[in-house]
């Protein structure tokens, strides 16, 4: 009897139908693959956009910076040349331009 039973579930086994994938037509296969690189190149657009973005930014950063850093150099050379003559001033005599002390 356990002879028959084993003989039997070879049999079964045997025949019964395997679980194969589904075939993929070549058509379907070409499509799947279009459609990822579709999507990765719609990713790489965006990342590209906003490293353009990022770049943007940091520009006008940097224009900042270098508009303040001009101003802050006039203002400072503005002071120098008032205190220079300031010196200058008290120095031949006119003792209301000099600082007090």
């Amino acid at each position: 009897m356990q002879m028959i039973t084993l003989t039997l579930a070879l049999v079964l086994a045997a025949t019964a139908p395997e679980a194969q994938p589904a075939e993929v037509s070549p058509e379907e296969e070409r499509a799947e693959l279009n459609r990822q690189q579709a999507e990765l190149a719609q990713k790489q657009l965006e990342q590209n956009a906003a490293n353009q973005e990022a770049v943007r930014a940091h520009e006008e950063a940097v224009k900042a910076y270098e508009a303040e850093k001009a101003r802050v150099e006039r203002a400072h050379q503005e002071a120098m040349a008032k205190w220079q003559a300031d010196v200058a001033a008290c120095q031949a005599g006119d003792r209301g331009r000099c600082v007090p002390r």
